[in-house]
């Protein structure tokens, strides 16, 4: 069949305009597959965590919380590569012959992240210069059972060892005990300070503990949040209104924290830590300032940035759990 399009659409390259726009790149292999070449991303790339979770909530504000399966906590990969056109080429040209349907491997900065496999179904290009390409990828990791993973590391990488006694540790390491006997999910301890091997302790339980199960870690300066007091509210004629409280915990506070250009040390405990909740998991915190009263949380999402080397930005967002009790096979 002929074109119907005059000669002066036809592409300088000889190629008809009729194709499959399934794939937009033309004499390039698509063999350079991001498990193949390592292409480093670039300062800026993102990481994203989100629990899909199922709630029903009772009187007074109280609710139940549960995964929703057992690949309940996804992740989303947000990587940026800086490259060559060639390179740049052949990148999109992968993206393009997987389809958004099939998944691959992804490397990313092992010294944080394992090894994970998803599929892309967003991509963009930013013309930087003359052979300078910026490609964003989006990834969305699809299948990582968390739940089945005691130690909590399917994204993040090697970061727990186990607890000796007469050891030197320094802030934000993590170990884990030998007991299992109750919950494996229970047993890991987050140092708060550094610990010389003359005052480590033969336990990283008690009361005078330098290590901690609790959300210790402190945000920016700057913490704002607002505070919906739940009520119900009467709309009279002549625009009357009468507000009446039916329930307690009308003033559960949810808090967004930011955490600005920690170190790779603290993000890798942070990370372990909020993975090992698994997006549903209670636990303890103390507001770092105006409240005095300590409160139990579960943090559905977070995101982290690559900022620049051993700096990092983390976003977190914890919600209260106004029965304050942290269930013990969580």
């Amino acid at each position: 069949m002929s074109s119907v399009f005059p000669d002066e659409l036809t592409p300088i390259t000889g190629e008809s305009l009729f194709y499959n726009r399934d794939l937009s790149m033309s004499g390039v292999s698509a063999g350079v597959a991001l498990d193949g070449v390592t292409f480093v991303p670039s300062y800026g790339s993102k990481v994203s965590f989100s629990a899909n979770n199922h709630s029903y909530q009772t009187d007074n504000s109280f609710y139940n919380l549960i995964p929703l399966s057992a690949n309940s906590l996804t992740a989303k990969f947000d990587m940026k590569y800086v490259m060559s056109e060639g390179d740049a080429q052949s990148l999109v040209a992968f993206i393009e012959s997987n389809s958004g349907v099939q998944q691959f491997a992804l490397r990313t900065d092992q010294n944080i992240y394992k090894n994970v496999s998803g599929v892309c179904a967003q991509y963009a290009v930013n013309h930087i210069n003359t052979d300078h390409y910026e490609v964003a990828a989006s990834i969305d990791v699809l299948e990582a059972p968390t739940l089945f993973n005691w130690s909590g590391m399917n994204f993040v990488s090697g970061v727990s060892t186990l607890f000796k006694t007469g050891v030197e540790y320094e802030k934000y390491d993590v170990v884990f005990t030998g007991d299992h006997s109750s919950n494996k999910f229970n047993c890991f301890f987050y140092s708060t300070e550094d610990q010389e091997e003359s005052s480590a302790q033969t336990s990283p339980t008690g009361d005078d503990s330098k290590w901690s199960q609790k959300f210790f870690f402190e945000p920016d300066a700057g913490l704002q949040h607002t505070v919906d007091l739940k009520v119900n509210e009467i709309n009279f004629k002549n625009s009357h209104k009468l507000r009446l409280k039916l329930q307690d915990n009308i003033a559960t506070i949810p808090l967004n924290y930011k955490f600005s250009s920690i170190t790779t040390k603290q993000l890798k405990a942070m990370l372990h830590f909020l993975e090992n909740k698994g997006g549903y998991r209670r636990f303890e915190h103390q507001i770092p300032s105006l409240y005095n009263r300590p409160k139990v949380y579960y943090c559905p999402q977070w995101s982290h940035t690559f900022k620049y080397h051993n700096t990092h930005d983390l976003d977190v967002t914890l919600i209260e759990d106004p029965m304050g009790v942290i269930p013990t096979g969580s």
